[in-house]
């Protein structure tokens, strides 16, 4: 842990921005307003939408990539690589940004395209293993689908729904599984770090960094990368999500990860979009990184609020 020791000594715990005193205050106020107005829009033309989403799953249903067993693996490894190569140098290009460094030590880590493949590589070949042998089962299919395809060894291709979801349905499925995936990780996490076997096996290697940057979102053993995605999977799953939700769930999920990442306190964070401290964003995970404790949840704070009351309450 000799790398994050000496990164800790040049980064305090007190770098969290107050509301108050936040630099993009009337910027995160101009991006609650047209977040609050596509909303009201989407509402409003919600017949044309839901056309839009019937033709879209229509025309996936008729390619090849969209039935392939290893169209999600392909799509979060894409979704990836293209997010970490583009996202972090855009904000490193626009200066103005340099403001939202949530500490100086932040800075652009550059990754050749060998490296990215590398990852890319590393990050596909369990999943596209799994996805080989397994069965993918997704509500709405006629189960005797399933009977068949497991009288085959070698999976190709997945047995797909033929309706498409509802706009509500998707909005549903994807806060849902959101909200389970992060509360599923949050206990996972929290092991991690309290375990001192599974610390040092499996999540260590997660830390082992001189300073934050958004490729330490990958930097990941692969029994911890397997976990994570099964947690989401599970989420998923326990929602009946449609796979066209699931194909939007992916570059969100992978986005919000990422920007957890990057060392800056963006106005457009959803820690910043949504209020009440509802989301803890790149700045409680900056100072997870910092200290290795607290922040154990990856997308909201309920959880870590909840126990830091408890170990508040447990030593009065």
């Amino acid at each position: 842990m000799e790398r994050m020791v000496i990164h800790k000594e040049n980064a305090t715990s007190g770098h969290e921005p107050r509301d108050d005193h936040y630099r993009g205050k009337t910027t995160v106020t101009y991006f609650r307003f047209i977040s609050i107005l596509v909303v009201i829009v989407s509402i409003y033309y919600k017949e044309l939408l839901q056309l839009c989403i019937d033709k879209s799953y229509e025309f996936a249903l008729t390619t090849w990539v969209f039935n392939s067993v290893y169209f999600e693996t392909f799509l979060a490894t894409f979704c990836y690589g293209v997010i970490t190569a583009v996202y972090p140098w855009l904000i490193d290009k626009f200066r103005c940004l340099d403001k939202y460094k949530i500490h100086p030590s932040v800075r652009y880590e550059e990754v050749t395209v060998l490296e990215i493949l590398k990852m890319g590589i590393l990050y596909m070949a369990p999943l596209m293993l799994l996805d080989t042998f397994l069965v993918k089962k997704y509500h709405g299919v006629d189960p005797s689908i399933w009977i068949d395809k497991r009288r085959t060894n070698i999976q190709t291709t997945r047995a797909l729904p033929v309706i498409p979801p509802s706009t509500i349905g998707i909005v549903f499925q994807l806060f849902a599984s959101f909200i389970l995936y992060d509360a599923l990780f949050f206990v996972i996490h929290l092991t991690l770090h309290k375990n001192i076997y599974l610390y040092k096996y499996v999540h260590r290697h997660h830390h082992d960094h001189e300073h934050v940057h958004c490729h330490v979102t990958n930097q990941l053993t692969i029994t911890e990368r397997i976990t994570l995605i099964l947690s989401a999977n599970f989420a998923l799953k326990v929602f009946n999500s449609h796979p066209l939700t699931r194909a939007i769930f992916v570059p969100i999920f992978i986005g919000i990860l990422v920007d957890n990442h990057t060392g800056y306190d963006l106005p457009f964070g959803m820690h910043r979009m949504l209020p009440f401290g509802l989301v803890g964003g790149s700045v409680k995970h900056f100072q997870h990184h910092m200290n290795g404790k607290r922040n154990y949840q990856p997308i909201f704070t309920y959880l870590d609020k909840l126990l830091e009351w408890y170990g508040t309450k447990k030593s009065l």
